[in-house]
């Protein structure tokens, strides 16, 4: 007795998927809620230091 699981073991692996995409976003979420001031204006000086940097090379 053969038994076809093909479509039932893609939908498992879509929910898991979903799932484990859901829970990654959440903890990224919560990890940069706890970011201090300090780090916050560090990182958008460093950003926009990066990108004058990319556009400096184009030129």
């Amino acid at each position: 007795m053969e038994m076809e699981a093909g479509p039932s073991i893609w939908l498992i692996l879509l929910t898991v998927g979903v799932a484990i995409l859901a829970a990654a976003a959440i903890y990224g979420i919560m990890r940069n809620r706890q970011r201090t001031l300090g780090e916050r204006v560090h990182t958008e000086v460093e950003t926009k230091r990066e990108y004058a940097a990319e556009d400096r090379d184009r030129s």
